[in-house]
């Protein structure tokens, strides 16, 4: 209202000029006129452009407060199946440190107890929605953390790492390991004749080596700066460092 308030007055000078006949005055109130409506545009442009990142801030802040709680359960997921495959790969250790000495009861026994517990296998499902969101409905360029977009951009892959090497040793048990025990061994009885027979024999032993590498390769997919542990973490961190900015 002030805008156009002010150009009728413009108006009405200049049209008091020309009847005048004062043209260098009129020119300058014309002038004049014309800067006067670019002010306006321009400063309507700015009210605008910060009303939209008000909003996009606003949006930014709901998206990173969801983030946040969708990774930090996800992280509280992840906790008990890291220990898991943890324990698997230190059962495996304990074996194969005894086997050679199973003459010995302390280590006989020991291979007994813990030759089970490498036969574990432990998929992690965490909730991905907030993410396939955010890259399906374009909302992922709201975030200005860089280290943020760039762990999210990347956890799709860290995920399928650590599940492709699950996969594998999962179904290497489930394919070879145990119907060859099924068939030479017995799982009823841990310290039976048949499961003596089996820790000596080479093929079975070639197996569970096998396995012991593949469980490897899960723990590297877990630690580390591309491990999915660390994603997890940073994710958790900087959506909260970024939400409370």
């Amino acid at each position: 209202m002030a805008d156009a308030s002010m150009i009728k007055f413009f108006r009405k000078i200049r049209q008091q000029l020309i009847q005048e006949n004062k043209m260098s005055k009129y020119f300058k109130y014309a002038i004049g006129e014309i800067l006067l409506v670019m002010v306006g545009i321009l400063l309507a442009l700015q009210v605008n452009n910060w009303n939209e990142e008000r909003k996009d801030r606003i949006k930014e802040k709901a998206i990173l407060a969801e983030l946040h709680k969708d990774f930090n359960k996800n992280l509280n997921e992840f906790v008990p199946v890291k220990q898991n495959q943890v324990n698997t790969l230190n059962s495996g250790n304990i074996v194969f440190r005894n086997l050679d000495h199973m003459g010995n009861t302390v280590s006989r026994d020991s291979v007994y107890k813990y030759i089970m517990g490498m036969f574990g296998g432990y998929p992690y499902y965490p909730s991905n929605g907030v993410v396939e969101s955010l890259i399906s409905s374009g909302d992922f360029n709201l975030i200005r953390n860089d280290s943020l977009r760039k762990y999210l951009v990347s956890w799709k892959d860290v995920l399928n790492n650590y599940t492709e090497f699950v996969d594998i040793d999962r179904n290497f048990w489930s394919s070879t390991i145990e119907p060859y025990v099924i068939q030479n061994g017995n799982f009823v009885q841990m310290q039976s004749p048949e499961n003596l027979r089996l820790i000596q024999d080479q093929t079975f032993l070639n197996m569970m080596k096998r396995k012991q590498h593949f469980q490897e390769n899960i723990i590297n997919a877990i630690k580390g700066d591309n491990g999915i542990e660390h994603y997890l973490v940073e994710i958790v961190r900087l959506s909260k460092t970024s939400s409370d900015d």
